[in-house]
């Protein structure tokens, strides 16, 4: 197996969507958005998404196949603060490391970005993305809110503080 992980742009958009909407079938209730919402967003709106200098979007990619996405931003109000978001791995390809890859980008970019921490929500439900996350360094929060998709589900805030910051 030999994943790389790469930056996408706005050239990539169509790869980006296709991904992004695998992993809204694969796994409807642990975004905040919905398949039908990101399924009818146009061409122009992938574009820009992926063209923002305050963001990043990451597809771990086995020779042509993307296996796994991943985005960050910065967050609007306050620039020390990034959020990961959209994680998800093909179910194929879990537990060989993937995700781990694309939490490490996430982390690089965010520190290249003068992120002080990097923040995400996770659904109680998701124990296996919750591992990982505690593996990667996050820390719950203690703060919970409802799924914007789904107010039936709970999710739960991680933060991971950057050394030295």
């Amino acid at each position: 197996m030999s994943i790389a992980i790469r930056r996408t742009t706005a050239e990539d958009w169509s790869l980006v969507r296709d991904v992004r909407l695998r992993a809204l079938a694969d796994a409807p209730t642990a975004f905040a958005s919905r398949l039908e919402d990101e399924r009818d967003r146009p061409e122009s709106a992938w574009r820009e998404r992926l063209s923002s200098v305050t963001s990043g979007t990451f597809l771990a990619v086995d020779e042509d196949v993307a296996v796994g996405i991943v985005a960050v931003f910065l967050t609007p109000d306050d620039g020390s603060r990034a959020h990961l978001v959209s994680m998800w791995v093909s179910p194929e390809r879990r537990r060989a490391r993937i995700g781990t890859a694309l939490i490490d980008a996430v982390l690089r970019w965010s520190r290249d970005h003068g992120a002080q921490s990097v923040e995400l929500w996770v659904t109680v439900t998701n124990e296996a993305a919750r591992r990982l996350y505690l593996r990667s360094g996050f820390r719950e929060t203690g703060v919970r809110q409802a799924l914007p998709s789904d107010p039936s589900i709970e999710e739960v805030e991680m933060r991971l503080v950057h050394r030295g910051a």
